[in-house]
């Protein structure tokens, strides 16, 4: 079961610094460039943090750059793109943005050279599924 959680994130579009309070320690998390979106949810009694990392569009370099964090700051796990979504590994670009469906959990938008997709967030497996086209 999901819900929105408690906790309130310190993040402005446009900063590299992330912010948030775990039950009274505050946790930070500073990235070298501005991260795309951050967002909480609340998991089977645990909130999560998820950090949707800048996007570098060089070629050959890594496309994982979204993170969840448990709440007191430590990383939970970090996500690829799906390897399948191509025929050209070379032309997914890495995640883009990420929203909340219908019931609360993350949807990732995935950018790649011939279009974006949208996948759901699957902490069991520790991957992005259900990837289609976005919008």
């Amino acid at each position: 079961m999901t819900q929105e959680p408690e906790m309130t994130v310190d993040w402005t579009a446009g900063e590299s610094t992330v912010r948030w309070n775990d039950g009274g320690a505050a946790v930070e998390k500073h990235h070298g460039a501005p991260p795309q979106s951050v967002m909480t949810w609340t998991h089977d009694g645990r909130t999560l943090v998820l950090v949707v990392e800048a996007l570098d569009t060089r070629p050959f370099t890594p496309k994982d750059n979204a993170v969840v964090y448990r709440a007191d700051g430590t990383e939970l796990l970090r996500l690829s793109p799906p390897a399948d979504l191509l025929s050209d590994p070379n032309a997914v670009l890495g995640f883009y943005s990420a929203y909340r469906d219908s019931a609360g959990l993350p949807l990732l938008v995935i950018a790649t050279r011939s279009g974006d997709f949208q996948g759901r967030l699957d902490l069991a497996a520790g991957a992005v599924r259900d990837a289609r086209t976005w919008r």
